[in-house]
This record gives C-alpha cells, sequence and structure tokens, in this order.
C-alpha cells in the first residue's frame, strides 16, 4: 500500500512529516514541480504511460534523502506502492531534469 497519498495530509496537517520524509518544504517542493513539469523527459509519446510529475519528484526526494537500507529501490517501491523497476527508471529521468534547470 502506497504512503505517497499521506504527503497531502501531512502538507495540511503535520508539516514535519513531510520533511521527514521528503526532507523538503511542501512549497518548495511545488516550485520544483512547477518548474520541471514541461521538460521533455516527461513526454512520452508511448502506449505506456509515466507516473505523474509529481509522483516521480516525490519518489527522487525520497530516495535521495534517506540513506542506508531505506534508501534501497525495494524499500522506496514498498513506500511509494510500485515496483522496484519503477524506482529504477524514474531516479535518472528525474536527475537529468533537475540538472538540466
Amino acid at each position: 500500500m502506497s504512503q505517497l497519498s499521506l504527503l497531502e495530509h501531512f502538507t495540511e496537517h503535520h508539516l514535519s512529516l513531510f520533511w521527514k520524509k521528503l526532507c523538503i518544504d511542501p512549497v518548495i517542493f511545488d516550485e520544483i514541480l512547477d518548474q520541471i513539469s514541461g521538460h521533455l523527459v516527461f513526454q512520452n509519446q508511448s502506449n505506456n504511460k509515466q507516473l505523474p510529475v509529481s509522483i516521480q519528484l516525490a519518489i527522487f526526494l525520497y530516495h535521495m534523502g534517506h540513506y542506508g537500507n531505506v534508501c534501497l529501490p525495494e524499500d522506496v517501491g514498498q513506500w511509494a506502492g510500485i515496483s522496484i523497476g519503477m524506482v529504477v527508471n524514474c531516479t535518472p529521468c528525474m536527475m537529468a531534469t533537475i540538472l538540466d534547470q
């Protein structure tokens, strides 16, 4: 079961928990999201849809903001309710997008 849905609740009621999960303030998260959403890496002509950019950003920040066993793709995937492959795929896309800014 994904814990991503809790992030919105944390934004409104427990900012410290949002910070604990993503290591960033929700306002900054939204600013980054606004800056990267139009990047070409998120333009997909395939029949396989990508995860929403906001979800990919949350997964990336969770992954980069933790260390040890918690940052393994298996654990990130379990937290986000996605496969290990999706964690592995969205991480370099997000890194490339952020570095392009």
